[in-house]
């Protein structure tokens, strides 16, 4: 599917982390860094909770809406942008008095919503109903980001990816469009061989509140239709949701089973690498 979309499209969107290299073992420790910021009496707790989102068997999945203030997990339609059913930590469904009936993307403001869109937010959200601040959270992911550069075996090539992007861009238009800083991105880029190939990078891109912004001055630079872009990324709603609604073809990279949405624009695979 993915080179489908490929040949009837101009221009690719890429993201950067958990997109243009392997490992998902930083979400673990991501897991670890926040439990050192929790009580202890609620480890066991927080560990079972994100097994059991690991394996499907909680309905914090990915595609949903967390509620930091109402302290529940919503369904949202990312083409109505409709907030559908509430659960809470036990998996039942609760009524939320006065709750918005829409959540437009530029409503994600983590402040109350926030958007499980890939693999750090389920930790992330399990830590907050556990009462952890933000502050705290913040100092996870940092301490976690931090990490992955220090340690082996935590930012890993994709096989095959450097050589298969040379090609594309030989024919496509390649961007980057990537929430990380400037200094983080020239980092990787480098270390993963891939500082040549993006015809323009994005960094501190504000997704998801302000993906549609990027994503409509692609369409101008470009000077493409929706249906001749390709967003791929790691993050539903980042890179997968707002790609749909404007009508360009998007790929999801993931280990997960979930299946937010059926559309023929859309695809999932596990991984970029090349064989």
């Amino acid at each position: 599917m993915l080179n489908s979309f490929i040949e009837k499209t101009d221009v690719i969107i890429f993201d950067l982390d958990g997109t243009l290299y392997e490992g998902d073992g930083h979400f673990s420790l991501m897991v670890e860094n926040l439990k050192k910021r929790l009580p202890e009496e609620h480890h066991q707790d927080f560990d079972q909770l994100y097994k059991q989102s690991l394996a499907g068997e909680h309905s914090l999945t990915i595609g949903k809406v967390y509620d930091i203030q109402e302290d529940v997990i919503w369904t949202w339609n990312p083409f109505t942008t409709e907030l559908t059913v509430a659960h809470n930590w036990d998996n039942e469904v609760v009524e939320i008095e006065d709750a918005p009936k829409k959540l437009s993307v530029s409503e994600f403001d983590y402040k109350r919503f926030v958007p499980i869109g890939d693999g750090w937010w389920p930790p992330y959200s399990i830590a907050r109903h556990f009462g952890l601040k933000n502050d705290d959270t913040e100092w996870a992911y940092h301490r976690t980001k931090e990490q992955m550069a220090n340690l082996d075996g935590f930012l890993e090539p994709t096989p095959g990816l450097r050589g298969y992007l040379e090609e594309l861009a030989k024919t496509k238009k390649l961007v980057l469009i990537t929430n990380s800083e400037i200094n983080d991105v020239h980092r990787l880029l480098k270390f993963l061989g891939l500082d040549h190939i993006f015809s323009d990078i994005v960094p501190s891109a504000l997704k998801p509140k302000n993906t549609n912004k990027h994503f409509e001055e692609v369409l101008t630079r470009y000077d493409v239709k929706p249906e001749q872009v390709l967003s791929i990324g790691d993050n539903f709603m980042n890179e997968v949701a707002p790609a749909l609604q404007l009508g360009m073809y998007s790929v999801w990279l993931t280990t997960s089973e979930d299946v937010p949405v059926e559309d023929k624009k859309f695809a999932k695979i596990r991984t970029l690498a090349q064989n």
